[in-house]
């Protein structure tokens, strides 16, 4: 990457440096204060007009402080760290370098600070993440080991420990199971978890997904037909699902898709054992376990006469329902992290999520669950412009997503401010569309500064 930098960011370099977490002072070669940020005045509780024209070393015999790097570095001629404690008791850990011009004079003393209690703050927490990190990573491993699970299933939340209790349960009882849950939260994964701990785990795993199949053709893919059964059918007739299935387990997807009389004979098939083709006479044994799945409210459907109450009850002799993402934000860490490698691995990236874009991330709806999350950080990996993805990365990748979701959009516009808020977020979003993401070009095409589409940006519910 580059180390030019741009224009336009030259404008807002003051604003940025008062601004960041960090406190900062520079010294002329003398040890002279030339500029301090906002920062290190808040936290000292002394005005800038005090800091400027006084060396450090004045500052020490006034007692604004009780040591002063700058003044030893005369003595040491190298970056040196200290903790220094301000006249208002706080104590510093502050670290102190020269900068140099082109003769390799010293140019300016510039120290950088951090209050003492922040810092071990800091390592508190990320001792606790690492620990958790191993933690969740040996109980993730063991889980795998003794449930087979794929790799893509990835959790941490309690309600998925819970579920996972329940799958090692019903595995190897030889049952049919509705699972039921929002599209995107994983069914399918949960679905061949089961098969995978089952005595039928050396048997396929044959996954339909109903509504991807003409209602016309349904009843021909799942019991197969007899040749002639009907204009156009294939000679020799054909196989159907049920029958590839044997001796392994039949996931239908989005059961609550399928035709009534379709569901009449899936309800046949469940209390018979066997299966007749289209066209066909005889009668087919069969040995398939039976796990569906479905986003849909069935007991609406029943209630509406959509869905067959007996067939609902035959297919969910063990119900296991997924919760969202939204409900089970504990998920979404493991879950980024998991893409990332998978990302990292597959475009040889080194890219990494900024801590502080998790709160964001768990805060967003994600109407689309799982699946949805995966794409955002596929797409946030594409975009981001370093290694780290950032918190504004994630508020522009969340503000182009939620153009997929409008009604949500107009839900919440109530009031007349409310309304030109949606009004504001509609219009960055669009330009952050056109734009393909390009914060730059956003803040040309709306005529304001990038510093204020930051700013805009970052008021972003």
């Amino acid at each position: 990457m580059s180390s030019q930098i741009p224009d336009i960011l030259y404008i807002d370099l003051l604003e940025i440096l008062s601004n960041i977490s960090v406190a900062v002072a520079v010294c002329d070669p003398g040890g002279r204060v030339i500029w301090v940020n906002r920062t290190l005045c808040d936290i000292v509780g002394i005005s800038g007009d005090e800091w400027m024209g006084k060396t450090t070393q004045q500052l020490v015999e006034e007692n604004y402080l009780d040591s002063s790097l700058e003044y030893s570095m005369f003595t040491e001629k190298k970056e040196i760290s200290a903790l220094v404690r301000a006249r208002n008791g706080k104590e510093l850990v502050s670290r102190c370098r020269q900068i140099y011009d082109s003769n390799k004079r010293i140019k300016f003393l510039v120290t950088t600070s951090t209050l003492l209690p922040e810092l071990n703050d800091l390592r508190v927490k990320i001792e606790k993440e690492r620990y958790r990190n191993i933690r969740y990573r040996r109980e993730i491993e063991h889980l795998r080991d003794v449930l087979l699970i794929e790799k893509d299933f990835v959790f941490a939340s309690p309600e998925m420990k819970s579920l996972l209790k329940n799958i090692k349960k019903v595995a190897p009882v030889d049952c049919t199971v509705l699972i039921t849950g929002e599209s995107g939260v994983g069914k399918e994964v949960v679905a061949k978890a089961i098969h995978s701990n089952s005595s039928r785990k050396n048997g396929p795993f044959i996954p339909l997904e109903i509504p991807s199949i003409p209602e016309s053709l349904l009843e021909a893919e799942l019991f197969g037909y007899e040749e002639g059964a009907f204009t156009g059918s294939a000679k020799g007739g054909k196989i159907g699902l049920f029958e590839v299935a044997q001796g392994g387990t039949l996931f239908l997807d989005e059961i609550g898709d399928s035709p009534y009389d379709v569901q009449v004979k899936i309800l046949r098939v469940i209390e018979n054992g066997e299966i007749r083709k289209v066209g066909g006479t005889r009668g087919i044994k069969l040995d398939v376990r039976i796990i569906a799945a479905t986003n849909r409210d069935l007991g609406r459907m029943i209630r509406e006469g959509r869905f067959r109450d007996d067939l609902y009850y035959r297919l969910s002799t063990v119900p296991l329902k997924i919760k969202p993402l939204r409900e089970r934000p504990e998920d979404i860490w493991p879950l980024c992290e998991h893409f990332v490698e998978k990302i990292n691995g597959k475009y040889g990236m080194k890219k990494k999520i900024a801590g502080t874009a998790f709160d964001i991330l768990k805060k967003y709806n994600w109407p689309g669950n799982v699946r949805e999350l995966r794409n955002v950080v596929e797409r946030l990996a594409i975009f981001s412009e370093d290694d780290l993805i950032t918190l504004d990365d994630v508020k522009t990748a969340l503000a182009i997503q939620s153009q997929h979701h409008p009604q949500e959009e107009m839900n919440g516009a109530g009031t007349p401010w409310e309304k030109y808020e949606s009004f504001e977020r509609a219009r960055i979003f669009e330009a952050l569309k056109e734009a393909g993401g390009n914060k730059t070009k956003v803040a040309k095409m709306m005529g304001i500064s990038r510093s204020k589409l930051y700013r805009k940006i970052s008021r972003l519910p």
